[in-house]
């Protein structure tokens, strides 16, 4: 909870510092920010190979030919050897050189769950 309020803080004194007024008049959206960047969770992939890409998807809902929509998250950043994801509450498909799980993040924090719990989630 401090990590929220100091960097709510944080938020507020830049918005005073570009656009004038009282810290306090910020503050409001500032925590709501604060919140946001706190709850977001980062995942490392290996940069996959040419037969066996990384890839990170958004379960959205299911799909008629292949059982789960999925919407593909871009990389934030990435080198020779991993990839990383910046990723909010949701359910996640992550293929990581081949290998294949399920997560759900939940107010930031990270549960790996399975192919059937994922099918009544979506249900």
């Amino acid at each position: 909870m401090r990590k929220v309020m100091v960097k709510a803080w944080e938020i507020a004194k830049k918005g005073q510092k570009k656009f004038g007024g009282n810290v306090k008049e910020y503050f409001a959206e500032a925590l709501k920010l604060a919140w946001a960047l706190i709850r977001k969770v980062r995942i490392t992939t290996s940069a996959g190979s040419r037969n066996h890409k990384s890839w990170v998807a958004k379960i959205t809902g299911k799909h008629p030919k292949f059982k789960l929509d999925r919407s593909f998250v871009n990389s934030v950043d990435h080198n020779m050897s991993e990839r990383y994801f910046e990723l909010v509450d949701g359910i996640y498909e992550i293929c990581d050189a081949g290998s294949r799980q399920f997560i759900q993040i939940v107010k930031g924090n990270v549960e790996e769950i399975d192919y059937s719990d994922v099918m009544e989630m979506v249900a």
